[in-house]
């Protein structure tokens, strides 16, 4: 098989596959969230529009945290109209269960879990993760996964942390099929029509929660330490609920560093 197949994206079926979407596309861009925000604050996007690259030089993740990208992977940021029964809390969960349903669909392969805030996990090493940034009445959802390219290509300190579509199902995927889905299954979830439909997809969502029962190391970004204890999974507004030796707690932001059980 020529290593283009799975390394590249078919414009043209693009352009037919999602017709009324603004699709740009660039070789190598620092961030396709930068470049998506860029183009919002200038007047120059239209919603829905997908900003997407074959590599990105300077990914950003949440908070100070970098995200890897080569070619044959998924470096992609999706443009939204705002949706009112969608707070900011919940869009980050129910745009990676829309980006686990895509992958799902896909491949056949039921493996991927969702990992609170806004990762894609199989076992303890990363599929994909989401950078969810609200501004100007519309949302920017990035979107990250590892599909086609070695383990290997990616830096030292990541290798034994993350993990590809390719090395999970041993067979190459097709980029354009997974940015259509993944646009299709995100335009789903911005367009509920209700808190109930929310809820709906919560419930799917801690369904798939990696987490929930397990003894988790959580760094609270509101109020600094470490905290330890069990996770009962996520509450109705999308709050990780984590019980320590001395309360159950609703957290709204932090990062879930260390896990056992």
């Amino acid at each position: 098989m020529c290593r283009e197949f799975g390394h590249t994206y078919d414009l043209p079926r693009l352009h037919v596959q999602l017709p009324e979407w603004q699709l740009r596309h660039a070789a190598v861009i620092p961030s396709t969230n930068d470049w998506a925000r860029a183009e919002v604050e200038s007047g120059s996007s239209q919603n829905p529009a997908v900003f997407f690259a074959d590599s990105q030089s300077a990914g950003r993740g949440r908070g100070i945290n970098i995200w890897w990208s080569a070619p044959g992977n998924i470096a992609a940021t999706f443009i939204f109209s705002q949706n009112p029964h969608l707070s900011p809390g919940l869009l980050p969960l129910l745009a990676g269960l829309g980006v686990r349903r895509a992958l799902v669909r896909i491949t056949g392969c039921d493996d991927p879990q969702l990992k609170w805030p806004n990762d894609l996990v199989v076992g303890r090493h990363k599929l994909a993760g989401l950078l969810c940034e609200r501004m100007r009445r519309v949302d920017l959802i990035g979107v990250g996964v590892n599909v086609n390219a070695d383990r290997d290509e990616s830096p030292a300190e990541l290798q034994q942390r993350i993990m590809s579509l390719r090395e999970l199902t041993a067979d190459t995927w097709d980029l354009t099929e997974i940015l259509v889905e993944i646009g299709r299954e995100l335009q789903r979830v911005v367009s509920l029509q209700s808190q109930t439909a929310a809820r709906k997809m919560l419930d799917e969502y801690s369904l798939h929660h990696w987490a929930t029962g397990k003894e988790i190391e959580l760094i609270d970004a509101e109020q600094g330490p470490r905290l330890r204890g069990r996770c009962q999974g996520v509450d109705r507004q999308g709050r990780l609920i984590i019980k320590t030796q001395r309360e159950t707690r609703t957290i709204v932001t932090g990062s879930i560093v260390a896990v056992s059980g």
